[in-house]
């Protein structure tokens, strides 16, 4: 079902669409097998899926196919997941240390991974007040709920916020507000999004609806 959701993935971008998909369902790289060994993990399938959106160009034209990948707040692997793309980008660098192309379709970028996609982490409402409070965070697998890791909740903002100032990644989704003002929540709840924003689209802003173009060069 996995490489099922590689072809449905590649088939959107072929048209022009843009996805968005939640790796929390599978199993961490730190949970354990019924047959014995270790699963892969959600990472090393997001590869997978990032290469794919790399060479299926969206709408067959040269525009990048827009995908978004997202992982729980929950999850045993959510550090690694923060820290994915933060990896790559100094490899990149490293490149362009020793003379490879900078530019964002050159060589050095093209050379490492997860850089066909947003990552964004879901933060829950739970999460959140124990940032706000100074409490631990504990993750869980993902079959049995059983605890994995525990480590300061406030710690793990503070990661994103360092990756992101970085390279850009990870964003973050508020999980519990999704779910809190889904137009038909009868259905299936919002795992993911499509990370595509137009230049008309519109943001709120202390200033009222702005629209996306209007607020480029401006703080």
């Amino acid at each position: 079902s996995i490489f099922d959701l590689v072809k449905s993935e590649a088939m959107l971008f072929k048209y022009g669409s843009g996805t968005g998909t939640d790796l929390s369902k599978l199993r961490s790289t730190r949970e354990k097998l019924s047959g014995g060994g270790t699963p892969s993990g959600p990472l090393s399938f997001f590869k997978v899926f990032d290469t794919v959106a790399g060479i299926v160009k969206s709408g067959g034209k040269t525009r990048r196919a827009a995908r978004l990948q997202s992982l729980k707040d929950w999850h045993p692997d959510v550090l690694d997941f923060i820290d994915c793309k933060f990896n790559e980008e100094k490899k990149a660098k490293a490149l362009i240390a020793q003379g490879y192309e900078k530019n964002f379709n050159g060589e050095a970028y093209s050379s490492v991974a997860f850089q066909n996609t947003n990552i964004s982490v879901r933060l829950s409402d739970m999460f959140m007040k124990a940032s706000e409070e100074g409490v631990d965070w504990t993750t869980r697998e993902v079959l049995t709920g059983n605890p994995v890791d525990t480590f300061p909740a406030d710690s793990m903002l503070d990661r994103i916020a360092d990756r992101a100032w970085f390279c850009g990644d990870p964003g973050v989704q508020y999980e519990d507000t999704i779910q809190r003002w889904h137009t038909i929540p009868n259905t299936a709840p919002v795992n993911s999004s499509n990370p595509c924003l137009r230049k008309g689209s519109r943001l709120y802003t202390s200033g009222g609806w702005k629209k996306v173009e209007d607020l480029v060069h401006k703080e």
